[in-house]
């Protein structure tokens, strides 16, 4: 656990340093919404944070999907396991 503690705090540092070497203003214009002024490490942090926050919104539901599938499919195995004779095996076709 100790190495995970140290990958967060050497990432913590690079992006503090990003952040430190990117402080320049910028103007966002996006449709009709303008921020003046905005640091730049700000926004590129920001749309990284989106970025992945979408992304992990799509695995999210592309997981719930492949459960609901799951249980589905066990539901209906354990319909065939239940209507096959007390043979003791199951033969395969």
């Amino acid at each position: 656990m100790p190495i995970v503690y140290l990958l967060i705090a050497a990432a913590a540092i690079v992006i503090a340093i990003f952040a430190l070497q990117n402080a320049d203003q910028v103007t966002v214009r996006f449709l009709a919404w303008q921020i003046e002024r905005a640091p730049l490490a700000a926004v590129i942090l920001i749309s990284g944070a989106a970025g992945a926050i979408l992304v992990s919104l799509i695995g999210f539901i592309q997981r719930w999907k492949l459960s609901a599938k799951v249980r589905q499919l066990e539901a209906r195995l354990r319909s065939l396991e239940a209507s096959q004779p007390e043979s003791g095996t199951l033969r395969p076709e």
